[in-house]
């Protein structure tokens, strides 16, 4: 038996735990309840009894045609008799009738408990599913309008993002117009030529007049057809490699001048220089083991070939 859970109690709730209190108050109300059901099987066992006996007495005054002073006086030795033990079963009688009057109302009373709590432990359920359905709703309904609210939300994004594609392929599509319209002029086309020539025309002049400065120099900062990036680290690289031929150079003719001897060390694999840019260019003036010789001059950096290109030309 397991309060609410058991299967002794027809018509209980299943499935919700009964408290430990409860259970212990309806074990105690159990026990009761089976102590008054055996005394109440005692006392209808002796009243069965005191039934048997009047029916005796019954009969044999029907069957010795008596009547009532001759009934009580032919019984009178038999009562006399059974004086003692009738005053000893009255005395159990009245004792076990006061037990059961006892019994009665502590069974009335702890079936009115009983039944005060399992109707508390009703309300109180009925409270918990009616606020729970309540909670739920309430919480259904917060969620529908949150995920309808979303939806909208993405809608109007959707709309927005399409309608700024639309926009940027009209402006995409004007601008192509547009530049091919620039691009369509003859007169315009042959000003960018004319301008792209002069810059480079400019360049090569400005280059024969200062052979001092570097390619990366910010003097040549405004120039927009200069080699690109990977170009000048490759030259950059060209330019390590040479400075380190030299050094080795150098040092090979230091350990021969030193030593004394006349045997030329194994000779450096040459560095193919970068086109356009001479030897003279990359590392500097050589060194020389005699000062007889005469020192050669940087040679100019070579005249771009866009000057005599077609694309037109500033020297005319």
């Amino acid at each position: 038996m397991n309060g609410m859970n058991g299967g002794n109690m027809p018509g209980a709730m299943v499935g919700f735990p009964t408290p430990a209190g409860h259970q212990a108050e309806l074990n105690y109300i159990y026990g009761m309840v089976e102590e008054l059901s055996r005394q109440l099987a005692e006392n209808q066992r002796t009243l069965e009894e005191v039934v048997a006996g009047v029916g005796r007495v019954r009969s044999r005054a029907k069957a010795q045609q008596l009547g009532n002073e001759e009934l009580i006086s032919a019984a009178a030795d038999e009562v006399k008799a059974q004086e003692p033990n009738l005053d000893t079963l009255i005395s159990i009688l009245s004792e076990a009738l006061e037990k059961a009057k006892f019994s009665r109302d502590a069974n009335a009373a702890l079936l009115s408990q009983y039944a005060s709590a399992l109707a508390s432990m009703l309300k109180q359920l009925h409270d918990y599913k009616a606020k729970h359905m309540a909670d739920v709703a309430a919480w259904h309904r917060s969620y529908r309008a949150q995920l309808a609210e979303a939806r909208a939300e993405n809608s109007r994004l959707r709309e927005q993002i399409w309608e700024m594609q639309a926009r940027a392929g009209a402006a995409n599509e004007m601008l192509r117009r547009f530049r091919a319209r620039y691009d369509a002029d003859a007169a315009r086309w042959e000003r960018r030529v004319e301008a792209k020539a002069v810059r480079q025309e400019l360049r090569f002049w400005k280059r024969m007049a200062m052979p001092h400065l570097d390619d990366d120099d910010p003097c040549w900062s405004d120039d927009d057809d200069l080699i690109d990036v990977a170009e000048k680290k490759r030259l950059e690289e060209m330019q390590r490699l040479a400075a380190e031929q030299q050094l080795a150079a150098a040092a090979a003719e230091l350990g021969d001048i030193v030593g004394g001897g006349g045997e030329d060390g194994p000779v450096p694999p040459e560095v193919p220089s970068a086109p356009g840019v001479p030897q003279s260019m990359m590392g500097g003036v050589p060194m020389q083991r005699e000062d007889g010789g005469s020192m050669m001059l940087p040679m100019p950096p070579p005249r771009p070939s866009s000057v005599a290109s077609s694309t037109g030309s500033s020297g005319q």
